[in-house]
């Protein structure tokens, strides 16, 4: 797992603005593929999305952080 500040999160509080995504974004890959996972502020929610592989399609939300980490565990497996 690697772990960043969102790129989103940085513009906007560099703008002054409210972000809607939360200050992290963490990405899990394993040889089936690569998910990005980011927090939603403004509705509590966490939502993965498939970068290489073609895992599953659009988007996933979840209401935890921990829902979210092992629906990417199942996948990645």
């Amino acid at each position: 797992m690697e772990k960043t500040t969102h790129k989103a999160y940085a513009e906007l509080e560099k703008s002054g603005y409210d972000s809607f995504i939360g200050k992290y974004h963490y990405f899990y890959s394993s040889p089936k593929g690569e998910i990005s996972l980011i927090q939603l502020t403004r509705e509590p929610a966490w939502e993965i999305y498939s970068l290489k592989g073609k895992l599953f399609q659009d988007v996933e939300r979840f209401k935890t952080k921990k829902e979210a980490e092992n629906r990417i565990k199942d996948l990645l497996e």
